[in-house]
């Protein structure tokens, strides 16, 4: 995985939780679905940041960090 695309996972997961809560705070979504959303992106959120964070910048791809 390239360093690039783990910033747009990582990101893509946060605008998820930061649109659902957004439209359940306008009373288009319901709240209940807003957590589920949020709860399912954070642990995303962090690790593909995470993974950005630690990428060289270049071709290589991320190495392998474990489980």
């Amino acid at each position: 995985m390239k360093k690039r695309t783990a910033l747009i996972i990582g990101l893509s997961a946060g605008g998820i939780s930061v649109i659902a809560g957004l439209l359940a705070t306008f009373g288009y979504l319901s709240v209940m679905v807003a957590e589920l959303l949020t709860v399912i992106a954070f642990p995303i959120f962090v690790i593909f940041i995470a993974l950005w964070w630690n990428a060289k910048s270049g071709e290589e791809d991320i190495p392998f960090i474990g489980y």
